[in-house]
Order: structure tokens, then C-alpha cells, then sequence
């Protein structure tokens, strides 16, 4: 079985997200990118080598083909990508894609099967549409952008992390593979996306969205969810979450935790099967479990709650979440080389058995490619054969 073919003429986050989370699955990409800088990933908090992490991560797994928008050689190459590919990513606004000659009735004329995403801040409509977009100003329209006080001005909160920059890329890509299932059932016509990354910010919200749409309030904070839902301090100050809300699993955890009989009964588990120890009548119950949980360490608890199948987590830092015996075994990350370097990036959480069933491990995914690497055999392979060796030129719009 051939391929996806992705045509990826974005940069930065939110496409390369979107072609590299194709090419984890198998799709072939290539990046189209300008002679003189590439993508703005490349250069982009460096890990080695003036390596950029993005470019590590996000590029890895691609081709790299350089051409100039402004040359004369810059249509043909906009054409045979398009003919080429199966979808072709474009990260900017409609009106910037039209002027750059990569819009979609430019891809649809050559290819008239096309699948064309559409990546942009605020989409095609409304107000903000044509507002420029950059990372943390779409989380910070979307609500998400959190503050803490500053001696001088408001400072973002330590630790906080970008939305919608990540959630578009992941979106796009869901749509680029339900676009193409349509068309192997019989769509016969070319399909624009249109990917919003502030939709996508503000859809991490769904939950608020909905009860303040619909009931005018936001939905509640997992500090109110109660007793029976909570974070407590082990023996050694370690932190806790236990979540033994079914009634099957508070009557276990009663057990465990050495609870007398009346805690053990007390509540209502209602149409839902589960009480979360919400209220004032739950304050004592609250005081009580905090008191058993600062009897043991972490590991006490570790062993007894798996062993008697409740919920619960140990609250890690992602530093223990990389180091874990289960991101080993489970393959959170894949390897991957530039130059002589090895390296490990992310894999996505997509895994894809063998015909037996059989999951296993991610294998290696080539390394991120440097720039115009591989632009004579794309070339080649676009049938443009006689720009190979052309000069990629100097500018760039």
C-alpha cells in the first residue's frame, strides 16, 4: 500500500504538528520551505549542534525541499506538490495564502482531488480573522492564559503551556484523515479545512463552554470535587490523588485505610454510582482519610491501592512521568539522529498493531532533515527534473 503524500507549505508549530503526527503513522511529507531560513522551527530552542527543539520534534521524518516565492520556478513547484499529494498543509491567513499563490483554488486547479488545510489563528471568519496570530496570544483570547503578579507587571504562571499552537496541529491532522476517508468512499471533488487555533484553544475549555452556554456558570474545579476525589500528603510529604467514588471502590479503600464502619456507609451514590464526599458533612470524613494517608509512604500506598484495583495517582513531575519504567515499556518516546547525535522525541500515543495483534514499541523515525536536503530528489520525483541544480535563491516574500 502507497502512502499518504502531505505537501506541507506551513511553519512553526501548528502544521508541522499536523504533517508530523501523519508521518508517525506512515505518511511521507514534504516541507516546502524557503532557502535562506527553512522553517522558523530549525533554529528555535536549541538542544545541540544549533539543533532547534521544535525542528527536532517537529520535523523529524520529513524531506526538506527549498524554493523561492518569488522566483519564477516558485508556481510549477506549487502545482507538482499539489498533484503529488494527497493534502497539502498551508499555516497562514486565506488572505496571505492567495497572495503567496498556495490558496486553495490554485491547488484545487491542480489537483482537482485535493485535500487543502487551512491553518490559521482565528479562521476564515468573524472580526479577529485577519488579526495576526502568534502562540500565546491565541491561548490568552481563548482564556487560558493564566498570571500571577509580577514587581513590575503581570507575570504568566511558571509552568504554564500553550494550547492551541499543539491542539490546532492535532485537530488539522484528524481532519486532513477524515477528509481522505471521504474520499476513498467516493467524495470525488477537492475538500478545504479550515483550522482555527483559537477554536482549537477554546475547545480545550469544553467543559466551562458548555455549563456557561447552558446553565451561565463555569464547571466546577477539581479542588471542590470532594473528600473522596482529593490530593493528600503521604508519610514522606509526597502528594496523593485518590479517587475511590464508585461505591465498590470507597468500600475497598475503607478497608485499606482502616476506616470504621459508619465512613464506610455513609453517602449517596445516586443515579450516577458515585459520591465524591462533596460539603460541609463531609469535612470531618475529609480530616479523617488525610490522617490515614500521613500514616504511610508513597509506596505503602502504591502497592495496597493497585493491588486492590481503586484509582489513585501519585502526583510525578513529567521528569519521573520520562523516567518511569512504564515510558520505557510503553514507548513514550522513539529515537532519532542528527549527524552523529542520537536523540529521543516523543512518539505519538497512536500505536498500530501488526496483522497477529501485537502491539510493539515504536522503531526509530529519521532525523529531522537539514534545509533543502533533499530538494534534487523531490524535485525529481515531482517531475521537475530540470531545476535540479538551479539556484534556490536569495529572497523570500
Amino acid at each position: 500500500m502507497n502512502p499518504l503524500r502531505i505537501a506541507d507549505f506551513s511553519t512553526h508549530l501548528s502544521g508541522p504538528m499536523c504533517s508530523h503526527l501523519l508521518a508517525e503513522m506512515g505518511a511521507e511529507v514534504i516541507k516546502i520551505e524557503n532557502p535562506r531560513t527553512g522553517d522558523g522551527n530549525r533554529g528555535e530552542f536549541e538542544v545541540a549542534d544549533g539543533v532547534g527543539m521544535l525542528h527536532l520534534v517537529l520535523n523529524s521524518g520529513a524531506r526538506s525541499l527549498t524554493v523561492e516565492r518569488r522566483s519564477p520556478e516558485w508556481p510549477r513547484v506549487v502545482e507538482a506538490c499539489a498533484k503529488w499529494a494527497d493534502a497539502v498543509i498551508v499555516g497562514t491567513r486565506p488572505a496571505d495564502a492567495r497572495r503567496r499563490g498556495m490558496d486553495f483554488a490554485t491547488m484545487r486547479a491542480a489537483n482537482p482531488r485535493i485535500v487543502y488545510c487551512s491553518i490559521s489563528g482565528y479562521g476564515d471568519h468573524g472580526p479577529w480573522a485577519e488579526i495576526t496570530a502568534h502562540g500565546q496570544s491565541i491561548d490568552a483570547y481563548a482564556g487560558l492564559v493564566t498570571t500571577e503578579p509580577g514587581e513590575v507587571q503581570p507575570q504568566t504562571t511558571p509552568g504554564w503551556r500553550s494550547t492551541g499552537t499543539t491542539l490546532g496541529g492535532v485537530f488539522a491532522a484528524l481532519g486532513v484523515l477524515n477528509a481522505l476517508t471521504q474520499r476513498e468512499r467516493g467524495v470525488d471533488h477537492a475538500q478545504y479545512l479550515s483550522v482555527s487555533l483559537w477554536h482549537a484553544a477554546t475547545w480545550w475549555s469544553w467543559r466551562d463552554l458548555t455549563t456557561l452556554a447552558n446553565a451561565q456558570r463555569p464547571w466546577i474545579d477539581y479542588s471542590d470535587l470532594g473528600s473522596r476525589y482529593s490530593l493528600y500528603e503521604t508519610a514522606e510529604k509526597r502528594v496523593l490523588l485518590i479517587c475511590p467514588a464508585e461505591r465498590k471502590f470507597w468500600e475497598r479503600f475503607c478497608e485499606i485505610a482502616e476506616l470504621p464502619d459508619e465512613v464506610r456507609s455513609f453517602g449517596d451514590w445516586g443515579e450516577s454510582g458515585m459520591e465524591f464526599g462533596e460539603g460541609e458533612r463531609f469535612e470531618a470524613e475529609r480530616k479523617l482519610i488525610a490522617e490515614r494517608i500521613a500514616r504511610h509512604d508513597l509506596d505503602w500506598w502504591t502497592e495496597r491501592l493497585a493491588a486492590a484495583d481503586i484509582p489513585f495517582a501519585p502526583l510525578l513531575s513529567v521528569e519521573e512521568a520520562l523516567a518511569s519504567e512504564h515510558a520505557a515499556a510503553s514507548g513514550l518516546m522513539r529515537d532519532t539522529t542528527v549527524g552523529d547525535r542520537d536523540f529521543r522525541v516523543p512518539a505519538s500515543p497512536v500505536r498500530v498493531a501488526a496483522p497477529d495483534g501485537e502491539l510493539t514499541p515504536p522503531g526509530p523515525i529519521s532525523g529531522p532533515p537539514d534545509l533543502g536536503a533533499d530538494r534534487d530528489e523531490v524535485l525529481r520525483e515531482l517531475g521537475l527534473g530540470e531545476l535540479v541544480g538551479a539556484a534556490a535563491g536569495d529572497r523570500e516574500s
